[in-house]
Parts: C-alpha cells; structure tokens; sequence
C-alpha cells in the first residue's frame, strides 16, 4: 500500500485537513465518554473513538455534551494528547472520505508561531510520530505516521498562495492570533508573533470588532505600517477583514490553492493553514 501525504491544521474549534484529493474539517471537540441514554445525532463529525485506554465522543456531539464546558484544550502549544487525538481523528475522516486503504502517512501539521521552538517541535514528532490503534465508531483502525513536519501557524500559510515580496498574514485562529511577516518565501522573526486571544477565547464571532481592534494594537508593536499588503485566514477572515481594513489599507483574504490530482482546487480562507501544510508536505516528502 503506498503513502499519503496530508496537511493537518490541528485546531481548537475545527480541524482541516488537505491532501490530494481535497479539502476535510470537522469540530475538534473532545469529552470524555459516558453512556447515552438517548443517542441524539447533533452532526455528520459526531464520532465514538477509543484509544490506549481513553474513551469519548468527539465532533459537534461532544461539543454539547461535554459536562467541563468547552471541549477543547487552548494554549500556545499543541504538543499534548489531545492533538494526537484530533490528528489520528482528522486522518480516519479523510481517508473514510476520499481514499479508503492508506494505512501509512507523511504529515505537516502546526504549532504557534510563539511555540515554534526546536524542543517544542520535537515534542509534537515525538507524539505523532510511529503506529497508532484507534477506534472510531466501533471500527478498528491502524495508522503509522512515519514521517512529520511542524510548521508555523500563520507563515506556513503562506504556501497556500505563495507570493514574492514583503506581506503580512493575520490567521485567526480559535485561542490564538498568530501574525507572520514574510519576506520572498521567508518568515521574519522580528516583525512576527503569537497574540494569545482568539475567536473563542474572546467572546466569539459576535465579538469580531473587539478581536480586530486588539490585533490592530498587537500588529502596530510590531512596527507594520498601514500600507503593508496584509492577508488574513483563519474561519472568521470574511467578518473580520472589512474591520481590519479600517486600519489596513491594503487587506485582502488569503484564498488557498489545492494542488489535487484533478487539479487546481480554490477553497475558503479557513483552510489556508492546512493547505500551505500539505503544499510544505508535497514537496518534501514527494
């Protein structure tokens, strides 16, 4: 059987995914498991699993019925068990999806730009990284990760519609805002960061206008200036964009091209991370 090579953004409110068939995402929610009296259906990610011990539901299912309010893990790093949950969960739905048989996989997946450390990445290979056993809605299934990339958060972006020259990209994200300056197919340190509020964490959609007013302030620290061409992703780049562009004055949305095997695919600004990882992926591990 031979390897499929996937982009895996990881995130605490949905996963995406991107390989060469497409495009996935589900809500990442986790809870642990209990037995349901009544067994009601709350959407098409709703899944069962069961790995090394540990049982829950996940998806929009344990999004409501998580009793610890939440169902999710922030923070400015994703090296933790729940990430291996959500990476072996988003690799199940693809490959039920699109391609079912792969058993062996080369992945990219992504840390915050704050987080992208060498220990920290070593950290996240270290627990992706070998042959998993997990079951998903009663049925055994057996991954090996063989090879993994960690790339950041925002600059990894960047792939998904790379561009010569020097442009900003804000990726909104659930917990974390992560801001990256790229310069010719290169991320700048200096003028780049990890802002530890996101969507989520900062009273959701409704609050958009309080969420751009707080990245306009973070961005200005970083010496960006009102007309540097800047993209926005992440799941709420269209509300939050035109409240960017108050600022901003050059502000357009990250728009990812998928380099599938029927072609080139356009998708939707919240898949920006994963598609520039699989492109990272593509072409290392091709």
């Amino acid at each position: 059987m031979s390897k499929l090579i996937l982009g895996v953004d990881p995130g605490n409110y949905r996963g995406k995914t991107a390989g060469p068939y497409g495009v996935d995402s589900y809500r990442t929610a986790i809870c642990d498991w209990f037995e349901r009296n009544i067994e009601e259906d709350f959407g098409e990610d709703d899944m069962e699993f069961a790995y090394e011990g540990r049982k829950g539901y996940a998806g929009t299912l344990a999004s409501y019925e998580d009793q610890f309010g939440g169902g999710a893990m922030y923070g400015d790093s994703k090296a933790h068990d729940d990430t291996l949950i959500r990476v072996l969960l988003a690799i199940y739905r693809y490959t039920t999806k699109y391609c079912p048989g792969f058993e062996r996989f080369d992945l990219v997946v992504g840390q915050p730009i704050i987080s992208h450390k060498k220990s920290e990445k070593q950290k996240l290979e270290l627990l992706l990284r070998g042959t998993h056993n997990i079951t998903v809605n009663g049925k055994p299934f057996t991954f090996t990760i063989d090879r993994v990339g960690v790339a950041a958060e925002g600059s990894g972006a960047s792939m998904a519609s790379p561009r010569e020259g020097v442009y900003r990209i804000i990726d909104v994200g659930s917990g974390t805002v992560n801001c990256a300056s790229i310069s010719d197919y290169r991320h700048i340190n200096t003028a780049s960061a990890t802002f530890n509020y996101g969507v989520e964490t900062s009273g959701g959609r409704e609050n958009a206008d309080a969420i751009a007013r707080a990245v306009i302030r973070s961005t200005t620290q970083l010496k960006w200036r009102k007309t540097d061409n800047v993209l926005v992703c992440g799941g709420i780049a269209s509300d939050i964009m035109p409240l960017l562009a108050e600022h901003y004055t050059q502000i357009k949305p990250l728009i990812p091209q998928l380099n599938a095997h029927n072609g080139l695919q356009i998708h939707l600004p919240t898949f920006a991370n994963a598609v520039g990882f699989y492109e990272i992926a593509r072409l290392t591990y091709a």
